[in-house]
């Protein structure tokens, strides 16, 4: 029986930067342009230069293979480096940074309101959903209070998708920096599991400008599906072709640091000499 399998092709931002996204069983592949970049003009003035995409890459993770290849498809060369925490479970254990408490909590509310509004894409009911959430932090800081809306159309999870994404429990939240915040999350309405085909964000932070006053930014970003198939995908698209070349890193590159080398080269041996002693 052939395993699940999904592609789609999304397109994301102002930009419309597109990516193509395979899935089969555990094993995934991501076609892109590197970037992008900001090029001629006056650095000073970026509304004078303008966007431009770079190289053609495909990432792949082979699960079953216990290998991530990153490949340049223009120059036909690729990278190849062990998965050790797919490879063997149990092996690789991440390391846990421990952080001072900054004394204040942060009230991370969400609301997921599913508007009854139905439609077909792809073949496929879509529902509208909109999920809004808002940072507020105690003592008060009305300069650091932030809100987001997601307004999207999603469908029930494709079963590729589910395999290698499967819901989230609990929850998670990204500080920066050396003190924490201590988080309190509040949920109103179901969490939406789906797969997102169409979803437009408005973003709206608050900040102090020069003269101390407090300011609003407001951003707003779109991902959008373009294509989508459930088709049966064949197995060698998750490895790097034949003919293509390993190279020790990929055209336009920086070379690793020796550091780094030594800590990746001595994390390797300590990985190697646990499993086969």
């Amino acid at each position: 029986m052939a395993e699940a399998s999904l592609r789609y092709v999304i397109v994301q931002g102002e930009a419309h930067f597109s990516r193509t996204e395979y899935i089969c069983g555990r094993n995934s592949r991501s076609e892109y342009r590197n970037g992008p970049f900001l090029v001629g003009g006056d650095p000073k003035r970026p509304e004078t230069m303008q966007l431009e995409f770079g190289r053609r890459r495909a990432l792949i993770q082979n699960r079953d293979l216990g290998y991530q290849f990153d490949i340049d498809l223009e120059s036909r060369v690729y990278t190849a480096f062990e998965l050790h925490e797919y490879r063997r479970p149990g092996s690789f254990t991440p390391k846990v940074e421990s952080h001072e408490p900054s004394g204040r909590t942060v009230h991370v509310r969400t609301e997921t309101i599913d508007t009854g509004e139905r439609k077909e894409m792809f073949g496929y009911t879509a529902r509208r959903v909109i999920i809004r959430t808002t940072y507020r932090y105690s003592p008060d800081d009305d300069a650091g209070s932030r809100d987001s809306e997601a307004d999207g159309w999603y469908i029930d999870p494709p079963a590729a998708w589910l395999a290698l994404h499967p819901p989230i429990r609990g929850h998670a939240i990204l500080q920066i920096g050396g003190r924490t915040d201590t988080p309190v999350f509040t949920d109103v309405g179901p969490r939406e599991t789906g797969f997102p085909l169409l979803v437009t964000r408005t973003q709206r932070s608050n900040f102090k400008d020069a003269a101390g006053k407090i300011r609003t930014h407001t951003s707003e970003d779109r991902d959008e599906v373009v294509e989508f198939s459930e088709a049966p995908l064949p197995t060698d698209l998750f490895l790097p072709p034949r003919e293509f070349r390993r190279v020790r890193r990929l055209p336009d590159e920086a070379p690793m640091s020796f550091a780094l080398r030594m800590r990746l080269g001595w994390r390797n041996f300590k990985y190697k000499f646990r499993y086969w002693r």
